[in-house]
């Protein structure tokens, strides 16, 4: 199982390089991380710029369907104007799957890597689109080596409360999925007893994945999204993130992710398509 960006960062060298399709890359910062990753042997950068980013999104979603791009990477460009292209069924890009965005974070206080999902796409959640949510993870739990994760399916606290419906869904989601053998799964479960064991016995909480928990699914994106920046952020953390859900993995960079960040995402990206996709 892998652990650290280290290991994916080792994993990626060990692969050939692959066609990285960039929408609008017009900005220092994301110029800086292709040009690390091409010297590193990871990518074969194709940049599409054009003052015309519709022009520019078209062009890669062309070479992408083609076969003459791998997988795709958003520049300067608006998430929401890509996203909107991906989910255009013309373009070719979708599978039988909903999109959702994953975060893999490492943390010094934290054995395993920590997957939080979905804190970029969906802004309201459903059983059908945690089913995607759930299978989307799982192709970057495999990519990582990890052969059997644990899902915390997170709410505010391990009861089921109609005032609080994360945890009805939760909870429903939980039990629809108890008896999957591909994984193990809790909820509603609080934060603080899927990441630690000694909280769930303070609770008298039974768990099996208490501390040893690989994918966090977040009560709604809000949530998700402050979790992933905390820890980037203020708890030393390294982390980068893709949109899984299409017939490629697309490699999101926010402008605010520092270089190490960017990179990682873009590791991350080649990774699961190495292992997942080919």
């Amino acid at each position: 199982m892998i652990t650290s960006y280290k290991e994916i960062y080792d994993s990626v060298s060990r692969q050939k390089s692959l066609r990285l399709a960039v929408v609008n890359p017009q900005q220092k910062y994301i110029l800086q991380a292709l040009e690390e990753a091409k010297a590193k042997n990871w990518i074969k950068p194709l940049l599409f710029k054009n003052d015309n980013i519709e022009k520019a999104l078209n062009d890669s979603i062309i070479a992408v369907q083609n076969g003459d791009a791998d997988l795709l990477m958003k520049g300067n460009i608006d998430t929401a104007t890509l996203l909107k292209a991906i989910m255009n069924k013309r373009n070719g890009l979708l599978s039988n799957k909903y999109l959702s965005h994953i975060a893999v974070l490492e943390s010094p206080n934290y054995k395993r890597l920590i997957l939080t999902t979905d804190g970029g796409v969906n802004t309201t959640l459903s059983e059908k689109l945690l089913d995607s949510i759930i299978e989307n993870a799982l192709q970057v739990t495999h990519a990582l080596k990890n052969s059997k994760p644990n899902i915390a399916m997170l709410a505010l606290i391990e009861k089921v409360s109609g005032k609080l419906p994360e945890t009805v869904l939760a909870h429903n989601t939980a039990d629809r999925y108890k008896n999957d053998s591909r994984f193990t799964i809790e909820g509603p479960i609080a934060l603080d007893v899927a990441l630690s064991a000694m909280a769930a016995q303070a609770k008298k909480i039974n768990s099996k994945i208490a501390g040893k928990t690989d994918i966090f699914i977040g009560p709604n994106i809000t949530a998700t999204n402050f979790i992933s920046k905390m820890l980037l952020s203020i708890g030393n953390s390294k982390g980068g993130g893709v949109i899984i859900g299409a017939k490629i993995p697309i490699i999101l960079l926010s402008r605010s992710d520092i270089m190490e960040t960017k990179l990682n995402s873009i590791a991350l990206g080649l990774s699961i398509y190495h292992n997942q996709f080919k």
